[in-house]
């Protein structure tokens, strides 16, 4: 991979910059806080995002430290770059709001979102940890010797065992080890509550199937009372039975009133012929007698079934009443069986899902499983790793601390015991017996040989910031000699001018940029 170009739109303190790069070694010179550090973190930003961090963390982030304050909307820039023979043009903007990435392919004009993972193949895939930890070296922070050592020692056993001197197997191991125990402690507690959820929701189904069988006894009840009354469907209807009793009680107070009408007539005409023919007046008095009793007997009859009648409507009245309460109970309870139903199988829907979430595994049991299958993958990988990248990474390092040290420094070791030394030929030294210098040139060796074996799809432009503060003229002069031999593209930060004296002294060509 080769940078062209780069257009800083807006990002820290560089406002709407352009840098060229040429495929070597290129010198980035500018005095202290002229922006060295921010066009490094640029790069790094396009190729590997931005995103701004939450809570407290998100006060002193990346995102937060070069987020412009004039005219926020546009945060990034244009990076043109070269790989693997074809041109690319890059873009982002950083801003949250207006957040974009796309990628155009300048020869074959295609145009991707940066989003969908194109960008990654393009770069091998080297993620951003392998970036930080090979290709782009900054001055090594630590302001003592044994700090030095302790962390030289730590990066080559890390790289060592994983490949990427920012993994910690071990403590990735333990880290794992605790989260599995805190996904155990979540989903004992996740059974507990559906164990719990479970009980009280069988609680609520029994009693909601006993209140169900107490309305059946009700329903069953009200059956019986209907039965008697005859008002259950297909029995003779209660009120038709009514009506003609009704109806006979009628007929016959009507029946005897009329009678008693006709035995009154009768005895007014026989007293009318008795005085109108006076020889018949013993027989018209007899018949006169006999309509007399006659109406008496009809009067009585007829006054006996008016009051039937009344008691026939009565019991009527009583009926269309019982029947009407009977009706109302019977849809009333149907109306309270009918939600405790629905209530039940709702409960017990709930139930069973409860019983299917016991049943499938949960979020946690998965995590759980992919913790158990990463902790066996890990403890897989420390056995195996060392074999396929600790021997190579050390020869290669090696290799490169040999070249830039003349020789002095042949060969770089590591015990049983992570205790790392080096061989100068005829016998082995500790790092803790070096200058600070020798560590410096062991600390360069080792980045640019993690580089170059975990960065084989790609090969990325090696970026220095101000990593030589501790070199002597010598030192240097043998790192810029085995730069320009590897043939990358190499850019230098510095705010001194002793890179460019001795390029210019070795006569090995370079680009200078000014901030």
């Amino acid at each position: 991979m080769i940078i062209r170009r780069l257009n800083i739109r807006n990002f820290g303190k560089i406002h709407d910059r352009t840098l060229e790069f040429s495929p070597g070694i290129n010198v980035l010179y500018g005095e202290n806080e002229s922006g060295k550090t921010t066009v490094h973190t640029f790069i790094k930003s396009m190729l590997f995002s931005l995103s701004r961090m939450r809570g407290k963390a998100a006060r002193n982030d990346v995102y937060s430290t070069y987020e412009p304050w004039e005219n926020p909307g546009m945060y990034g820039g244009i990076m043109w770059f070269q790989s693997q023979g074809h041109n690319y043009r890059l873009t982002r903007n950083f801003q949250k709001e207006h957040l974009m990435g796309e990628l155009l392919n300048e020869d074959s004009k295609e145009l991707t979102d940066v989003e969908k993972g194109s960008l990654e193949g393009i770069l091998g895939n080297v993620s951003e940890a392998i970036y930080d930890n090979t290709v782009s070296v900054a001055q090594l922070k630590s302001v003592t010797g044994q700090d030095l050592v302790r962390e030289l020692q730590n990066y080559m056993a890390s790289y060592q065992g994983t490949g990427d001197s920012s993994i910690d197997l071990g403590r990735t191991a333990q880290m794992l080890k605790m989260s599995r125990k805190g996904y155990l402690v979540q989903e004992d507690r996740r059974q507990k509550e559906i164990d719990a959820q479970q009980q009280k929701l069988m609680v609520n189904i029994d009693y909601i199937q006993g209140e169900i069988r107490d309305i059946r006894e009700k329903l069953s009840k009200i059956d019986e009372q209907e039965g008697s009354l005859h008002m259950r469907p297909g029995d003779e209807s209660g009120a038709a039975l009514l009506d003609q009793r009704v109806a006979r009680t009628r007929a016959k107070r009507n029946g005897y009133a009329a009678g008693m009408v006709v035995a009154a007539i009768a005895g007014i005409v026989a007293l009318i012929l008795a005085a109108a023919l006076a020889d018949s007046i013993r027989v018209s008095l007899g018949v006169v007698a006999v309509a007399a009793a006659a109406v008496v007997f009809c009067g009585m009859q007829q006054l006996k079934y008016a009051r039937e009648l009344q008691k026939r409507m009565r019991m009527k009245g009583r009926w269309l009443s019982r029947q009407e309460k009977l009706k109302w109970n019977r849809e009333s309870l149907q109306q309270d069986y009918d939600e405790k139903e629905t209530a039940l199988k709702n409960l017990q829907e709930e139930y069973r899902e409860y019983e299917d979430e016991s049943y499938f595994p949960s979020q946690n049991e998965i995590e759980i499983q992919a913790l158990n299958l990463a902790m066996t993958t890990i403890d897989r990988l420390s056995r195996d790793i060392h074999t396929q990248v600790g021997g190579r990474l050390r020869q290669r390092t090696s290799q490169i601390l040999s070249e830039i040290t003349g020789g002095k420094y042949q060969e770089v070791l590591m015990d049983a015991d992570l205790h790392m030394t080096v061989n100068t030929g005829d016998r082995t030294v500790g790092l803790e017996r070096l200058s600070r210098g020798t560590m410096e040139q062991i600390y360069f060796a080792l980045r640019m040989a993690a580089g170059e074996l975990l960065c084989r799809e790609e090969s990325f432009p090696v970026i220095l910031d101000d990593v030589f503060g501790m070199y002597d003229e010598e030192r240097l002069t043998a790192v810029l000699r085995w730069l320009y031999k590897e043939e990358k593209q190499i850019i230098i930060s510095t705010c001194h001018k002793r890179e460019m004296e001795i390029l210019d002294k070795e006569g090995i060509p370079y680009q200078k940029i000014l901030l």
